[in-house]
């Protein structure tokens, strides 16, 4: 559910897959009122646990009594793969009645005919939800009928979290952490030339190279008409270089150089690491799995040199549904403004509902606790306006598949900035098929 999952866990399935998809569906029955019982499906990422199992199975029983004879059947799967898993599944013809995805995640399955356009099946929704974030969920061009594929749930944005041993240990103020892509370098540089961390602590658990990355430094990475990946820009080159050069100074570790954000959290645990751009609801994590690290962090809002990313979830309906009319009626009342306010305050996320940040919970959020503080700062962002949408082309898998690999041979001096950007531009527009 937070960036943990978005980024760079696992390629997306090749596109073709999707395009085998047939006139099956998930769901037991169809829209005919003989039918004596409805069975529907939802699919959710990775949320089956002791947080958020008794929050489902209160909506499932909700909705059974709303609508009699209808049976709603709750699948869940984990995040490792899960966009392997879509694939596999729309291909299949087993993709869910409704179904979890991130934007770049519809992106892919509506180009391939794989999820319902609400704006044409349903556009009475639209009232529902915060307007410019359905308006942002709009896709176009590239083969896709013009329109929204999945209704907002909950938002996500990142944060900056602070360790503040680190901080005051390798010479930098906590109290001043960088508000630019230049700040962050310029801090690294710093603790990186500080005899007693060199080779102890580090700024960064992982090279920032994952496609958000980019935006975030102010790299162009599509053309105005989203045809052409275009990151192989002078300013892209910038970027990398300046990515390599905090390499040589030791600025993260060399383990960072080839793994996930999953492991680059687990680095981030041991305690030795100085800034971690991660989401609002990793704090969670933090608590749970290092809570000597909890103790001493602190946040801030994300160095960028343009804005932050964010990073909406929403529930798709499959195209194949024998049961149209009831699965786009679950998928809003799963993310009705009652029911987003309540999973927003389990989760750490926002909700996305019309009217729902008018909540008091949102309003009064306690800044003495590092969740509250979390929520704060990322609620300042969203209200002032400074989140933008990613390109929806571009998964954070990408960064995986045809960034990472090649950037770390640049990184390391095997090859120049500008080599494997081009390189990685070129696959990603053969992929892209314009």
């Amino acid at each position: 559910m937070n960036k943990t999952m978005k980024s760079v866990i696992a390629a997306l399935g090749a596109a073709s897959m999707l395009f085998g998809l047939g006139a099956c569906g998930s769901s037991s029955s169809s829209d005919s009122s003989s039918s004596k019982t409805t069975t529907i499906s939802f699919q959710t990422w990775n949320l089956k646990n002791d947080t958020y199992t008794p929050y489902f199975n209160k909506l499932v029983k909700q909705f059974e009594k709303q609508n009699p004879g209808v049976k709603v059947k709750w699948i869940d799967q984990p995040a490792e793969n899960y966009d392997a898993k879509l694939s596999t599944d729309a291909a299949a013809n087993h993709l869910p009645d409704v179904v979890n995805v991130n934007e770049q995640q519809s992106y892919n399955l509506a180009k391939a005919g794989a999820l319902l356009n609400l704006s044409k099946e349903a556009p009475e929704l639209a009232k529902d939800y915060v307007p410019g974030v359905w308006k942002g969920g709009k896709f176009k061009g590239n083969g896709i009928e013009e329109g929204v594929y999945g209704v907002p749930w909950y938002m996500n944005i990142d944060v900056a979290y602070l360790n503040k041993n680190v901080f005051q240990q390798c010479g930098l103020d906590v109290a001043n952490p960088p508000k630019t892509y230049d700040d962050l370098f310029s801090q690294a540089r710093k603790l990186a030339s500080n005899s007693s961390c060199t080779g102890k602590d580090y700024m960064l658990a992982v090279p920032l190279v994952a496609p958000s990355d980019f935006a975030e430094y102010g790299v162009k990475f599509m053309n105005a008409d989203h045809s052409k990946y275009t990151f192989n820009s002078a300013k892209g080159v910038e970027f990398i270089t300046q990515i390599a050069d905090l390499y040589k100074m030791k600025a993260y570790p060399e383990d960072g150089l080839n793994t996930n954000i999953v492991n680059a959290e687990k680095l981030y645990f041991q305690g030795n690491i100085a800034y971690m751009k991660d989401s609002t609801s990793s704090v969670m994590a933090f608590k749970q799995n290092a809570p000597d690290l909890y103790k001493q962090l602190d946040v801030a809002p994300l160095a960028t040199n343009t804005t932050n990313t964010l990073n909406p979830m929403t529930f798709g309906v499959s195209s194949q549904t024998k049961n149209k009319k009831m699965a786009i009626k679950l998928a809003n009342f799963l993310t009705n403004k009652k029911n987003q306010v309540e999973f927003s305050k389990k989760s750490n996320t926002f909700p996305s509902a019309a009217g729902a940040m008018d909540d008091p919970y949102f309003q009064k959020l306690d800044a003495n606790t590092l969740e509250g503080k979390v929520m704060k700062v990322a609620k300042q962002e969203i209200d002032n306006g400074s989140v933008s949408n990613f390109v929806p082309e571009v998964s954070e898998s990408d960064g995986a598949s045809y960034l990472s690999p090649e950037i770390v041979k640049a990184i390391k001096g095997e090859q120049t900035p500008k080599q494997v950007l081009d390189k990685a531009v070129s696959a990603l527009n053969d992929r892209l098929g314009n």
